[in-house]
């Protein structure tokens, strides 16, 4: 409907001279504007008629005033590329820009929207769905109340365009209900009603202050394609600052046939071919070599070093030894034999190693970096302190120098300790004692030590020291501490290093389906026991090391168990499949938001395609995953991709460790807790229930007041990385 008119009726202002090609009177209203736009364009009628609109158009980017260096992100050349835009008179759209080796599409089926670039398919959110459902309207000049679109007359007029051009140009304020959209400005051409300009303006916060971006949108050369008023020219004009970009689309067709509904739907990916593991790869020509040359050290070594890299320990440590009965000072041999015997807790074997390294030579600082591992295993924090400043990390150092008492001393009531879970989903989160005091923490392989949130931890009177600007990366510590006793159940575990966040990192942590929890457990403040989690059943239980209890871990080891290595600090590592592909995976079971998470390697080397992405995370479902004796489907996986710019994002980016062996992703709490699941540190492996139970147990008994309470209700939204 016309702007101030019945339906079908163009109302033309009384104003308007009748004498041919005289200048028409200046407009009172926005409406009168807009009416004579939809006049000139061809008459309402006529475009209501039109059931789509295609423009076919060649797209130059002109090269940028003063750029010397294309590397800074400036254009230096004119490009040229392709343009086509199909938009639908009952509001669906499809674009794709071509530009170099750049293809990307964006289309609207009139719900969803959604982007591609190259292999990367994203789902629109929300607030780009309100963008793209008003850039779908074709005649977006009609029906202006029912959209919610407030149109006001800009007064006055200008005399000239952007480029100088004299002319008088009628202004329209022009603003949507919506709040993703931004207000803009439409210039008209008085003399023929037809839209010249449109501009809109932004403030950003950027690294010189708060600036102005200004888009300018210029529309010229019109053409009657079916006596319809088409633009054959468009310039768009993007400044910032001293920075302008202009980009010009020339029209080479435009046509107004009725477009299939299928062209706006979203696309379906096809699944890639698996791409080849070259890891493995070199694993398997260096098995060759070492095979046809056994008595050749470097043939010996250099199998060691690739079975390292595709974390097939147990030939790397073989390979070593192979290479050390033939040069029994081979340092590379030395360094990864070391490696491999603190990987599965042999700190005795591993220092005498490096003892002999340190004979043939070795450099001192990355004897210091291997011998921190053994020292924090050992809990001897003095020595730790020692290698730490030898590594150049006197922060941390100062952390364990300062340590008070022998660290993590274990004591129990009995053999077995069964404590009930608050919660086993998404998060497994249990009751401990901290200074006496209950609260709730999540069970977390990610983690090292006990973390307190800030409140909780002053309240308790635990003296906070600062890391300073040493803290480790990823971290959002504000400082540690040590706590004199932690209880879980019967165990009491004294002199507790303790990792302190402010409470709103420690919020992230727990979720808005866990809001009591202000604390987390790590790793470290376990492994001196035999731990089995029982999400069905909804119970954690702990089992003391030593004679007295060997019965008691014996009956836990249930199958032939999957082998896991402790790296550095507390980071366990578990070989797995996704799909047919095997891989390392980091057990982290305070990740959040995910299943799994893969990398980039992983996910092409099992030959999947990227899953759509929603809110920058791409999401999708695993069919299969094979972790031990378990084969799981249906899992949630979090994937990493490369995003337009060619650069890695996701939840899980890394390849490989510090140390240089591979990582291909996370696994979270849900593939581990599918039936009874029991990490014993003695044999480092992980014993699984031999059949998931056919019914949980009861719910625990609530916990009295004052203690931690609550059960998930979901999961969360992002996943926590295991820094």
């Amino acid at each position: 409907m016309a702007l101030g008119a019945p339906a079908g009726c163009l109302k033309i202002p009384p104003e308007l001279p009748q004498e041919p090609d005289a200048m028409p009177a200046a407009p009172s209203t926005a409406a009168e504007v807009l009416d004579r736009f939809v006049t000139a364009s061809g008459g309402e009628a006529a475009l209501r008629a039109l059931p789509a609109r295609t423009i076919e158009a060649r797209m130059i980017v002109r090269a940028q005033e003063g750029c010397d260096d294309p590397e800074a992100g400036c254009v230096a050349e004119d490009k040229v590329g392709s343009f086509l835009l199909r938009t639908t008179a009952d509001g669906k759209l499809y674009r794709r820009t071509v530009l170099d080796d750049l293809v990307e599409e964006k289309g609207f089926d009139g719900e969803e929207g959604w982007q591609l670039a190259g292999d990367l398919l994203r789902i629109e959110s929300p607030e780009e769905v309100e963008l793209s459902k008003e850039d779908a309207v074709l005649h977006w000049y009609l029906d202006l109340e029912e959209r919610g679109v407030q149109v006001t007359l800009v007064q006055p007029p200008r005399k000239e365009d952007s480029e100088g051009q004299v002319t008088v140009l009628d202004g329209v304020r022009w603003e949507t209900a919506g709040a993703a959209t931004s207000p803009k400005t439409m210039w008209f051409d008085r003399a023929t009603g037809l839209l010249r300009e449109e501009i809109v303006e932004d403030a950003l916060e950027t690294d010189e202050g708060e600036q102005v971006q200004r888009q300018t949108i210029v529309y010229d050369d019109y053409r009657d394609v079916g006596g319809i008023e088409v633009p054959h020219l468009v310039r768009v004009i993007n400044e910032l600052g001293d920075q302008k970009q202009v980009v010009e689309f020339v029209t080479q067709e435009v046509d107004h046939r009725p477009v299939e509904a299928s062209v706006f739907a979203r696309p379906e990916l096809p699944a890639p071919a698996p791409a080849p593991d070259q890891r493995l790869a070199a694993l398997q020509a260096a098995t060759k070599a070492a095979a046809d040359e056994p008595d050749d050290a470097a043939s010996q070594v250099a199998l060691a070093r690739a079975a390292w890299e595709a974390a097939h320990f147990e030939t790397a440590e073989k390979a070593a030894r192979a290479t050390l009965a033939l040069d029994p000072a081979e340092p590379e041999a030395l360094v990864l034999l070391a490696r491999v015997l603190v990987l599965r807790g042999d700190t005795k074997e591993a220092a005498d190693v490096l003892d002999k390294a340190r004979s043939a030579g070795l450099r001192p600082e990355v004897l210091a970096l291997e011998e921190a591992w053994i020292h924090y295993r050992r809990r001897d924090f003095a020595k730790l302190a020692k290698t730490l400043d030898a590594v150049g990390n006197p922060v941390l150092a100062g952390r364990y120098r300062s340590f008070v008492g022998k660290p993590l001393q274990t004591k129990a009531k009995g053999c077995v300790t069964t404590v009930p879970l608050v919660s086993g989903s998404p998060l497994a989160v249990v009751e401990i004692m901290v200074e006496d005091e209950p609260v709730n923490a999540i069970l977390d392989t990610g983690a090292s030590d006990l973390i307190l949130s800030n409140s909780f931890a002053a309240a308790r009177g635990i003296s906070v020291r600062s890391l300073g600007a040493q803290a480790p990366r990823g971290t959002p510590s504000v400082g540690y501490g040590e706590a004199q006793a932690l209880r879980i159940g019967d165990v009491t575990i004294t002199n507790v290093p303790v990792d302190v966040f402010d409470d709103r990192a420690m919020a992230e942590m727990a979720g808005n389906d866990l809001p009591d929890v202000k604390a987390v457990l790590g790793l470290s403040m376990l492994s001196d026991l035999q731990v089995s989690l029982d999400v069905p059943a909804k119970t954690l239980e702990l089992v003391q090391g030593g004679g007295r209890c060997k019965g008691d871990r014996e009956a836990r080891r249930t199958g032939e168990g999957l082998p896991f290595w402790q790296h550095e600090t507390h980071f366990l590592y578990v070989m797995a499949e996704l799909g047919d592909a095997e891989g390392l995976y980091l057990l982290n079971t305070g990740m959040r938001g995910a299943d799994i998470a893969a990398n980039l390697l992983a996910h092409g080397h099992a030959g999947l395609p990227i899953p759509p992405m929603r809110d920058d995370v791409a999401m999708g479902t695993v069919d299969a995953f094979t972790l031990g004796p378990l084969t799981l489907s249906g899992l949630e996986s979090a994937v990493a991709y490369t995003d337009p710019q060619g650069q890695i994002r996701g939840f899980f980016e890394r390849v490989k460790t510090s140390t240089g062996f591979r990582e291909d992703g996370m696994i979270g709490l849900a593939p581990l807790a599918t039936r009874r699941f029991t990490l014993d540190f003695d044999t480092r492996r992980i014993y699984f229930a031999d059949a998931p139970p056919t019914a949980a147990a009861k719910e625990p008994e609530a916990p009295a007041k004052g203690k931690g309470k609550g059960k998930s209700k979901g999961k969360g939204t992002k996943a926590k990385a295991a820094e």
